[in-house]
């Protein structure tokens, strides 16, 4: 089955939606195809050099697509020009693997040298594969050096918007802060059918608003969303790369602001565009809150579905950030539920991830390998190296200068400290929080807080101003946290994940885990000791209670719903 066809249109519609959503990604867990890419015909123009750069001007429509069929028509193989074109087209459409593809392959015409190249086509792809990397890599150490192309082309008279954006985007992703906000912001008008204000009105808007959003100005990080979303649709169409990433950044956005319905379609509709971009950082938060707008209406089989099938995708395309995170989210789940025996060993499957990168730059691999080892020390009862690591984190994500990640483990360490009974300081340490989420608008942060956390909300709400010295302009704002939570309790029902657990016995779970491992019936009876026959009448029970009918189906379905 292809990717992109993984959650369609079927997905999305009223009446058992979630069905159509739930089989498909099943399936992604059987069978991913990480080769299909989404190709259509856009606009193109050459912008990353200026007014004065090369390339062709004016509008593309008449001449770009012109020149490209011309090119083509002469020969079989596509001149060096022509793929300079594809890939620019590419570019401006967020196809990021395949505008690399097309780079790799003009340097590889180039170097045929049986036709002239011009110095500017050269230069040209060298400023757009450096762009490209900075769109793509998540290594500190591969974005300064794509920095240093597009810098030196800035220095050299480089003035368009689109380089700009590129520019900031490669500082923020080294967390160089005094570079990004020195980035010159040019005027321009708003050119929806001109390639260069596809970059500089859409993806440059959309990387804007996560800056905005990490420094806790969430109204404005909002708004740009919205706006480079709308810009987005009306030129790409709803399920394209650049409409996804968009979608995905802005459903983040209106999630942490309490908001929820129509954001499962929101980013449903972009999903085929998020696995064909080879953009993980616009895959990883569109899976990131499916998986939690799924917790929050109480549909855990879900949440694990769809983490299971980012797992497979980060796997197929050697994303191990995005893989890390997978599975520290899963994590978070399995100690929801109480199974901390799979938090820990989903644990040591993110420690063993991340010891074979050790040397990764990639800060998503490490911080959710922390964050992961965390969580389960405090759910074990040792809290207090629960906190050490948590306040090492706060401390690392403050020097980063990302305010919002730097809340979200301010609430988590608070509720560690509260849970080995530092009173006091996981107290002052909650108020500080709740001041700071109330000003920046911040509030799915505290509403999937953890149980002390919500004890002292509670209690917080209900004492007397005398008695809780709580700024009175507070006590609206956890009021409707509070009620947001009960809402949230009464409406969660067992899911299937949670009823086949309590259902499957301490030796079906055994015999299950050998399944996973390939082990025959007869295998699995010498192993345990217990007649052939025996594990047959088991495994029966597992397919059964599983609703599956051979053994493969039955481990597939086990491990998607976080059971293995």
């Amino acid at each position: 089955m292809p990717c992109n066809c993984l959650l369609d249109e079927r997905s999305m519609s009223s009446g058992g939606s979630f069905q159509a959503v739930r089989r498909s990604s099943l399936a992604v867990v059987r069978q991913h195809d990480s080769t299909a890419l989404n190709r259509d015909s856009r606009p193109w123009r050459t912008a990353l050099h200026g007014p004065h750069g090369s390339g062709p001007t004016g509008n593309p429509n008449s001449g770009a697509r012109s020149e490209v069929s011309a090119l083509e028509s002469r020969s079989g193989r596509l001149s060096p020009n022509t793929l300079l074109v594809r890939a620019w087209r590419c570019l401006i459409e967020l196809r990021i693997d395949e505008a690399l593809a097309t780079v790799a392959q003009f340097e590889d015409e180039i170097a045929r040298a049986d036709a002239p190249v011009a110095p500017r086509s050269r230069e040209f792809a060298e400023v757009l594969r450096a762009v490209l990397l900075v769109l793509k890599s998540q290594n500190g150490a591969t974005v300064r050096a794509a920095l240093d192309v597009l810098e030196s082309r800035h220095r050299s008279g480089g003035r368009s918007p689109a380089l700009a954006a590129a520019l900031r985007v490669g500082y923020w992703k080294v967390r160089d802060f005094d570079r990004y906000y020195a980035v010159p912001r040019f005027n321009h008008a708003v050119a929806t059918h001109l390639g260069t204000h596809g970059l500089a009105t859409i993806i440059g808007p959309t990387f804007e608003a996560v800056v905005e959003a990490e420094q806790l100005r969430l109204a404005v990080a909002t708004r740009l969303a919205r706006n480079a979303h709308e810009r987005a649709v009306s030129r790409f169409g709803k399920r394209s790369p650049v409409t996804a990433r968009a979608s995905v950044v802005l459903a983040e956005l209106l999630y942490e602001e309490g908001h929820s319905a129509g954001l499962d379609t929101l980013v449903m509709e972009s999903l085929a565009g998020v696995r064909t971009s080879g953009d993980a950082e616009s895959a990883l938060r569109a899976y990131r809150v499916l998986a939690r707008l799924a917790v929050r209406r109480g549909d855990t089989e879900f949440a694990f579905l769809i983490l299971k099938e980012a797992e497979v995708l980060a796997a197929a395309r050697e994303w191990t950030g995005m893989m890390a995170e997978s599975l520290m989210l899963r994590t978070e789940l399995l100690l929801k539920e109480g199974r901390t025996r799979d938090a820990a060993i989903c644990t040591e499957r993110i420690e063993t991830l991340a010891r074979d990168h050790r040397l990764s730059s990639d800060d998503t691999l490490h911080v959710s390998h922390a964050l992961a080892r965390a969580q389960v020390l405090v759910a074990t009862g040792d809290a207090c190296r629960g906190a050490t690591i948590l306040r090492e984190l706060q401390a690392a994500s403050c020097g980063k200068r990302n305010n919002y990640w730097a809340l979200r483990l301010s609430v988590q360490l608070a509720d560690a400290l509260l849970g080995c009974g530092d009173q006091a300081e996981g107290r002052a340490m909650l108020v500080q929080a709740l001041q700071v989420g109330a000003r920046a608008g911040v509030y799915q942060t505290f509403v999937d807080a953890g149980a002390h956390v919500a004890e002292l909300l509670l209690s917080l709400h209900h004492a007397t101003p005398q008695d809780s010295r709580l700024p009175p302009e507070l006590r609206p704002y956890i009021g409707s946290i509070l009620a947001d939570r009960a809402q949230l309790r009464r409406g969660t029902l067992p899911t299937r994940a949670s009823r086949v657990t309590e259902s499957l016995s301490p030796r079906e779970h055994c015999i299950l885990r050998s399944m996973s491992c390939g082990l025959s019936n007869k295998r699995i009876a010498q192993e345990l000791q217990i007649a052939p026959e025996t594990v047959k009448s088991h495994a029966k029970g597992i397919f059964n209670k599983l609703a599956v009918q051979t053994r493969a189906h039955a481990v597939s379905t086990a491990s998607a719903l976080g059971l293995l």
